[in-house]
């Protein structure tokens, strides 16, 4: 960032000056006092591996980062493996000022009054963002923003396209074509069960859902929900497709990559990092944005409406919409950033990575993607039993 750039210049004299001056006071009894900020989040947006280099020194953490610029507050981190923790461990009173939540927890989280608004004019990022980010159901509620995106990413649909082709298969468009692969010439196959599906009843009967055009938000309100007739007719539709699947899995993202550079599978859900990864190592891999759009995840920070610290908390929020953080999400992580000033450098720099990812795009994603939000009251046993139904057929 061009304001903090002056943390660079400090001379050595000066280092050193500053260096007795601090021994000097912790001796006497009186050492500065720093402000506390406390940080809740996932693991790898607390450690970084790989580290990330500034000013040719490498920082494997968040708090020794965030301290180069704001020396004056000590950020403590404690970290999550998943949302339904981090919001139990809220409700019970948990003490921190930031969080990292996604989108599809930010209703819940605001219902429950655990959220605080952000002044967006204490930001220096919040216009540096592309336009797209900045109204979206989860970013505002009630009016109110109450959530800062950093980073997002699509599921939608992998193939390989050699095999495609050695199979005399036409390529899938859409999520209805992913749903009857008999359509595209599977039939054909001496071995048909060439898709892989996850074992994931909210995934599953969302992508189902979305092959036969229906609405997950048709209330515009943060809040998947599907009549019990849609229910049904995912369903069948689910049914129909089970021939041709080779395995239900529950860890699609690790089992994609070597099932499909095997070519045990011919086409599954995916990301466009395990895309790279696997054009990478030299796999005619297709990622295929559908028809009727991707299931798209959006995370970034909300600051906790119990907070104390709130201009601090700002800052720390601000710091992850910045250009360190967003560069390092987009160049280590592969994953889509809010920050539009970074995707431009970036386009000058590194205009295959903009491209694959479609960093400069997100409008492309988001705007015909659908938020993974949570369940509508009553949903989640329904589709959960659905998918019993489907697994057991």
């Amino acid at each position: 960032m061009d304001r903090r750039t002056f943390i660079a210049l400090i001379g050595g004299g000066v280092v050193a000056v500053a260096a007795g001056y601090l021994l000097y006071q912790n001796f006497m009894g009186a050492g500065p006092t720093k402000r506390k900020l406390a940080l809740y989040s996932w693991e790898e947006e607390v450690f970084f591996d790989p580290p990330i280099v500034y000013n040719d020194t490498e920082y494997d953490n968040i708090v020794d980062l965030f301290n180069v610029f704001y020396p004056d507050i000590e950020l403590t981190t404690s970290y999550y493996g998943d949302q339904d923790k981090m919001t139990a461990d809220l409700l019970a009173g948990k003490k921190v000022d930031v969080i990292a939540p996604c989108v599809d927890y930010i209703p819940v989280l605001y219902e429950n009054d655990l959220l605080e608004e952000i002044d967006t004019g204490m930001m220096e990022n919040w216009d540096k963002m592309f336009p797209v980010f900045r109204n979206i159901t989860g970013v505002k509620m009630n009016g109110k923003v109450v959530f800062i995106p950093t980073n997002y990413g699509t599921e939608a649909i992998d193939y390989r396209k050699d095999l495609f082709d050695a199979n005399g298969l036409e390529y899938p468009q859409s999520w209805a074509d992913f749903f009857r692969p008999w359509e595209l010439g599977f039939d054909k196959l001496d071995n048909k069960k060439r898709i892989l599906m996850p074992d994931d009843y909210k995934i599953g009967i969302a992508m189902a859902a979305l092959a036969l055009g229906y609405n997950l938000d048709a209330n515009n309100d943060g809040l998947w929900e599907l009549t019990d007739e849609q229910l049904e007719n995912c369903k069948e539709l689910l049914i129909e497709q089970k021939p041709y699947v080779l395995k239900y899995s529950e860890e699609v993202d690790s089992d994609m990559p070597t099932l499909m550079a095997s070519g045990d599978v011919f086409m599954s859900l995916g990301w466009a990092p395990e895309t790279l990864e696997l054009q990478d190592e030299g796999y005619e891999v297709e990622y295929l944005i559908p028809e009727e759009g991707p299931l798209v995840f959006l995370c970034g920070n909300a600051v906790v409406k119990s907070t104390e610290n709130y201009e601090d908390a700002i800052k720390l929020v601000d710091f992850y919409a910045g250009p360190i953080i967003q560069r390092y999400f987009a160049e280590e992580y592969w994953y889509g950033i809010s920050n539009q000033e970074v995707v431009n450098e970036l386009k000058n720099e590194d205009p295959d990575l903009v491209e694959a990812l479609l960093l400069d795009k997100p409008q492309e994603a988001l705007s015909v993607g659908h938020f993974e939000y949570p369940f509508a009251e009553g949903q989640e046993d329904l589709w959960a039993q659905i998918w019993d139904e489907v697994l057991s057929a």
